[in-house]
């Protein structure tokens, strides 16, 4: 049941309350591919649910994707922080998405631009079929998150501030060491706000394609958070205090200011 209950009590979207329970290997639609053979390939996806009966109150739906350079990498990677979000009472689904070794089709004549690409599309089509099961799964389509680990940072970046795209409006996205390169231009101020977590030593994506990032959205007036973590390299660990806080808290309070009843301290649940 939802209340206003005392502040000592559990805060919905804020406070861990829920088992999880976990659907995996949903299909999501289907994408051309290239190898091993021309066709379509499945396109699969991982459902984490707060486990409850309750349905006065609807999720917000975090799309998590995986990192691996978009060379290899699956969806199973990122079952800790669905966990996390889906025991706060998010529906996350974490995603897999076309790969090098798929070589997808596209305009580009290079195969590692044709899979980036390739993977914003699909996680765009996992956007959608976001949508169209919202009921089913009692998601609010109005509350869409995305976030990633290095490639999937990537693709959580190249879709939400597509224009050519046009995707739902997230309500905000977590880039978690990945870059944007030329295409931080599409950065602009009005885009969803964004969090920012890289590791200073890193030397597989240089922490330099986060201050660029900062910068652009200090340029443009984005709402956004940065984390460049001292002595840390490819993939800081989320449980790592920064600021009196975990990176993980900073992250579920960065997207629950993005939900939280404007004037409110938040949402008081009791039960499960």
């Amino acid at each position: 049941m939802l209340a206003a209950l005392p502040a000592s009590s559990l805060t919905l979207f804020k406070d861990p309350q829920f088992k999880v329970k976990v659907a995996r290997n949903v299909q999501y639609g289907t994408a051309e591919v290239r190898q091993p053979t021309p066709g379509k390939r499945a396109l699969l996806l991982d459902i984490y649910q707060p486990d409850t009966t309750e349905t006065s109150w609807k999720r917000p739906a975090v799309i998590a994707i995986h990192g691996g350079g978009f060379l290899f990498g699956d969806k199973s990677e990122m079952t800790s922080l669905c966990r996390e979000f889906a025991a706060r009472g998010y529906v996350c689904l974490s995603i897999n998405h076309r790969l090098v070794p798929d070589d997808p089709p596209g305009t580009s004549s290079d195969q590692y631009t044709r899979t980036v690409m390739a993977a914003v599309a699909d996680a765009d089509h996992a956007v959608q079929w976001a949508e169209a099961n919202a009921t089913k799964y009692h998601l609010d389509a109005g509350k869409l998150f995305i976030g990633g680990s290095s490639a999937g940072a990537v693709t959580s970046m190249l879709l939400a501030y597509n224009l050519e795209i046009k995707p739902p409006h997230f309500r905000a996205v977590a880039d978690m060491w990945g870059t944007m390169g030329p295409r931080v231009s599409w950065i602009r101020k009005g885009g969803p706000p964004l969090l920012i977590i890289h590791g200073k030593e890193d030397e597989t994506i240089t922490v330099s394609a986060a201050e660029q990032i900062d910068a652009r959205a200090r340029q443009v007036g984005l709402d956004h958070e940065t984390f460049l973590i001292d002595g840390m390299g490819h993939g800081p660990p989320l449980n790592l205090e920064v600021g009196g806080k975990t990176l993980l808290q900073h992250l579920v309070d960065f997207f629950y200011k993005q939900i939280a009843p404007s004037g409110r301290a938040g949402i008081a649940h009791t039960g499960s």
